[in-house]
This record gives C-alpha cells, sequence and structure tokens, in this order.
C-alpha cells in the first residue's frame, strides 16, 4: 500500500496536516506514506519516523505553471500511489493514478484539522485522538536540552553544549511572523519577558526565523535580564527546542503550530486570524484575545486581509501584558 498525502507549503499548515498520520498508521500499518509539502517545510519533515518518504511541491519555481503541474504529475504517477490524501484540495491530486480522498465543499467556522480528519473519516478511518504531531528522536532532544543549559546572556548556535539543568522554568518567546497584522507590538513582548523572569524566575529563550535576526537582537537588548537567542535554520532543531521548553508564547505562526505538535503549551496570541480555524490545536494550550470588535476582525481568511491599511491591527495591539502573564501563570497552578 502506497499512500500519498498532499499537504501545504507554509510551514503551519503542513504541521497541522501532520494529524492525519496517527490514523493511517493504525488503518494501514505496512504502508509506505509519502508527504508531498512546500520547499518551505520540507526540512521539517525528512526525518520525521512516521514519513517514509518526502516529496517537494514548489509551485512558486519547478511546478509553476501548467507546465510546472504536468511535471508534477508524470513524477507522482511514476510513484503507483494507492491512494492520494488531498488536503490542500488540489487538482493536480485527481490525475496522479490513485483512489482519491479530497477535503468536503464546505470548511465553515471548524478547525483545520476537524477538516483534515473528515477526510479520513468518510472513509471508514478511525480518528480517535488525532492531532499534529511531530515525533523527534532521543538525539534531537537531548542536543536540544544540552544547548539551552549556559548563561542567559548568550547568543547561541545549535552546536552549543553543556551540562543538562532543570533548575528554571524555561519560556520560549517568538515575537516574529510573517505578517504585520498578525503581530503583537515587539515592546510588549520586552516587557513581558522582564515580569515573567523577575516574577517566575524564568529562564527565557527568543526565537526567530532567519529574516527576524535584527528583530531579534533589537528586542532581546531591551529584556532584563538579557535571554539566550536561539539561532537556528534547521527546523528540526528548533522543533527540538521548542519542546524543551516548558512554555510557549507566540503570535499566529508555524512555529506556533510546531510548539503545539512537540506537546509543549502554547500561549498563542490572536487578533486579525480566526483562532477556531488556524489557532493551536488541542485544549492544553491558550489562545489570548484582547476582545476588541471593530468590525473587521477576523479578516483571515478573508476576502480582504489587511483591507483596513492601517499597517498594523489594533485588535491583537490590544491585549494587555497582564493578559499573556496571568494565562502562562495558569500553566504553574
Amino acid at each position: 500500500m502506497k499512500i500519498l498525502i498532499f499537504s501545504f507549503t507554509f510551514i503551519g499548515d503542513a504541521v497541522l496536516s501532520t494529524a492525519v498520520i496517527q490514523p493511517l498508521r493504525r488503518r494501514f500499518p505496512d504502508a509506505h506514506i509519502t508527504f508531498l509539502v512546500g520547499p518551505r517545510a520540507a526540512a521539517l519533515f525528512t526525518t520525521e519516523p512516521q514519513i517514509n518518504a518526502v516529496h517537494i511541491y514548489d509551485n512558486r519555481g519547478e511546478h509553476a505553471g501548467w507546465k510546472g503541474r504536468l511535471r508534477l504529475i508524470k513524477t507522482l504517477r511514476r510513484e503507483k500511489f494507492d491512494i492520494v490524501v488531498n488536503l490542500r484540495d488540489s487538482l493536480v491530486a485527481r490525475f496522479i493514478g490513485a483512489e482519491h480522498w479530497g477535503m468536503g465543499r464546505s470548511g465553515g467556522n471548524r478547525h483545520a484539522v476537524t477538516r483534515y480528519l473528515e477526510v479520513l473519516q468518510r472513509h471508514g478511518v478511525d480518528t480517535t485522538d488525532a492531532h499534529p504531531h511531530l515525533q523527534l528522536t532521543e538525539k534531537e532532544l537531548a542536543e536540544a536540552r544540552r544547548f539551552l543549559v549556559g548563561e542567559p546572556s548568550r547568543s547561541r548556535s545549535f552546536s552549543s553544549v553543556g551540562e543538562p539543568s532543570r533548575s528554571q522554568l524555561r519560556i520560549g518567546i517568538h515575537p516574529g511572523g510573517n505578517w504585520i497584522y498578525k503581530l503583537w507590538d515587539a515592546q510588549k513582548y520586552a516587557q513581558l519577558a522582564t515580569i515573567l523572569s523577575k516574577k517566575l524566575g524564568a529562564s527565557l529563550f527568543l526565537f526567530a526565523g532567519p529574516d527576524e535576526r535584527e528583530l531579534q537582537t533589537q528586542l532581546g537588548g531591551t529584556m532584563h535580564p538579557s535571554p539566550i537567542l536561539v539561532k537556528t535554520k534547521n527546523l528540526r532543531h528548533l522543533a527540538a527546542f521548542i519542546a524543551a521548553c516548558d512554555v510557549y508564547i507566540g503570535n499566529d505562526t508555524g512555529p506556533m503550530h510546531i510548539a503545539a505538535a512537540v506537546d509543549t503549551p502554547v500561549v498563542a496570541l490572536f487578533g486579525s486570524t480566526n483562532h477556531h480555524r488556524s489557532g493551536p490545536y488541542g485544549e492544553k494550550h491558550t489562545v489570548v484575545q484582547s476582545g476588541l470588535q471593530l468590525g473587521c476582525n477576523p479578516c483571515h481568511p478573508g476576502r480582504n486581509p489587511g483591507g483596513c491599511g492601517a499597517g498594523r491591527c489594533a485588535v491583537i495591539d490590544g491585549i494587555t501584558v497582564a493578559q499573556v502573564v496571568e494565562a502562562v501563570e495558569g500553566y504553574l497552578t
């Protein structure tokens, strides 16, 4: 049995789609499962134990346009898949010569994971307790634990090592994201970090994407005491670092979904996006909102995301530092 999972380009969407892997493994334990994913997310899954192979779908490069899509179809047809689980509702998936398991017609105001699991349910697959999951190796986890030890004033690459210690609460913070309307004010993150460090005695780890190094350095310089600046381009390393934290705090981003998938409690800040559809999946996580209703929020997903043209989202900016502190303290009681 050969199964192709038609996943996504963006990291967060791809992580959410891993929810289908566990139930497929239970139903077809000897299946060869291939994950089709965008180039930005691919590295996160190449060593995932429950996935046998990863194919890249580069819709802005090699597979752009009809010629590119035709090239992808020919490549996939040679694999002779038995089932394609088409989570992105792609027309390409219907032409690869496999039994097609597709999405329903209406998404509604339901979580993406719920809709993905319904694809399997319609074909009699038991999805009990299914959720997005990244299975890190013991080596990856051990290296992250060694990395996360040391003076909090230092900036580190993944090769930094030390002896494991668990004397302090570890809190990971990621203030970045790929859309300005999703972002909470950076200075509020700095205020939050200072309070958490002083009030809870927490050791703070400041995460950033490859294009957010300047923000990471500037923001880290305003936090007291200074956090450890975690710098890595390797998504598996990032996942292992987050798994070693006791709590993760961040905006609606791919790393937020990575945190939930490695079972780290998430405090997620939402304003412009719909947490019912794309929030951290699972009851152990907390979504913080300001409660402001401007009539336009949430604007994403929607026909005109960011259509106000304000340059920032007043709804997410309305979240107070005290709200986030309270959410974090909820995990300590």
